[in-house]
């Protein structure tokens, strides 16, 4: 009798790496489905409904990003230590409430900016413990091919987001409560995907007592690899300049410029277009395969960027506003493709998780503090004078970063 454990053959491993995968990418999508509406509704509520001065709409988008400040990089020591498919059901399970709660608030007519409060700071809590989770669990999942696992991954979380944004372009006629119900009926649909991945146990199996030390631990493990530190200081620059102004200036531009009547339908047009360029630019990445010097394609990214970004000085036409942003997220998508590949190559496997939650506090953490200074800039200077300062600033950052850091010369193996 042969008691031999029988040994699967490559098309079962496959097939079950696959389904993994499939699962993985399912629960990321339903994420940012619920992601892309609240991208337009928020915002709708913020300065359409409530009619906020600039200032209290920079506060109210820094509130769904500020708690990345607090909690992220907590979130990528819960990530190395624990289960992370079972955080995932956690937070898509907490996600489904500040909607429903939002949507019942809106339909008894007791709306007001310290219930819009409350909800970004829920909601962005959530996100700081999800992100971390999801980004270390990818490398588990896919196991090999790590760039074209991260960009598949960027690319239905961008997807994903279009569809969401192109949900909440309806808001006129469904209203409101439907769409906020609807978010968190997507939400719900994550947990029941997140549940039957199969268990995703801790890389990092040492003590986790003492929470700071792990945090520090995982805060120097990013310091010690060149790249990454790079990559990181990056992305907090973009999250600063870039991403502040997409929040607050866009949505003010709208109001006071194109004095939009059909504001949900117009900034979802606006959203589509960014997030429209972020999937074409995953595509061609596909496409063109592995991509060696990938700190040069971020800086020529975040070079057009900043172009861009000086345009909207000018009063244009709202189409070719439309073709601007699309252009934006094309370069938007190839920096954070090659960025996070970047760090999910380099970082050490027992420390993933809290490495690309540094990495990801450089892009949250920057995000708050540029929404709340571009709001006070726009307020005092106006839309058009503001939008000037970033781009500026981040001609200089760009070359700092050629000549002091790594960046231009790094240079990738196929992985």
């Amino acid at each position: 009798m042969n008691d031999a454990t029988p040994v699967p053959d490559a098309n079962e491993i496959a097939t079950a790496r696959q389904r993994r995968l499939n699962l993985y990418l399912g629960g990321q999508a339903s994420w940012f489905i619920s992601l892309g509406i609240q991208f337009v509704i928020f915002p709708f509520l913020v300065t359409e409904v409530l009619h906020e001065p600039p200032a209290r709409v920079g506060i109210a988008q820094m509130s769904l990003m500020i708690p990345s400040l607090l909690f992220m990089l907590l979130g990528g020591t819960l990530a190395d230590h624990g289960d992370a498919r079972r955080i995932l059901i956690r937070v898509h399970l907490l996600a489904t409430l500040p909607p429903l709660i939002l949507a019942v608030v809106f339909l008894t007519d007791n709306l007001s900016y310290g219930t819009l409060i409350i909800y970004a700071l829920a909601m962005g809590t959530l996100g700081a413990f999800a992100i971390p989770a999801r980004d270390s669990a990818l490398t588990r999942v896919a196991e090999t091919g790590i760039q074209q696992a991260v960009t598949m991954a960027m690319g239905v979380q961008m997807g994903s987001q279009l569809v969401g944004m192109l949900v909440a372009a309806f808001a006129y006629i469904t209203g409101t409560p439907a769409l906020l119900f609807f978010q968190a009926f997507v939400m719900s649909a994550g947990l029941w995907l997140s549940v039957r991945l199969a268990p995703l146990p801790p890389t990092n199996t040492a003590s986790d007592v003492n929470r700071f030390v792990q945090i520090a631990d995982g805060i120097k493990s990013a310091a010690a690899i060149p790249i990454v530190a790079t990559v990181i200081a990056l992305n907090f620059a973009v999250g600063l300049f870039y991403v502040g102004s997409f929040l607050v200036v866009l949505p003010l531009m709208l109001r006071d410029i194109y004095q939009s009547t059909e504001f949900t339908r117009d900034f979802a047009i606006i959203n589509i277009c960014f997030w429209g360029g972020t999937i074409l630019a995953n595509v061609a990445l596909l496409r063109v395969g592995h991509v060696p010097y990938r700190g040069r394609v971020m800086m020529a990214s975040l070079t057009s960027g900043l172009v861009i970004l000086a345009l909207f000085h000018f009063h244009l036409p709202f189409w070719l506003l439309c073709l601007l942003i699309l252009w934006w997220g094309m370069g938007s998508g190839t920096t954070m493709t090659m960025g996070r590949t970047i760090v999910q190559v380099a970082a050490s496997g027992n420390h993933l998780a809290r490495v690309l939650s540094a990495y990801q506090l450089g892009f949250s953490g920057g995000a708050p503090l540029g929404a709340l200074m571009m709001g006070l800039l726009v307020g005092w200077l106006g839309v058009f004078d503001a939008v000037l300062i970033p781009a500026t600033i981040m001609v200089g950052i760009l070359a700092l970063l050629y000549f002091l850091t790594p960046i231009w010369s790094y240079r990738a193996e196929a992985d």
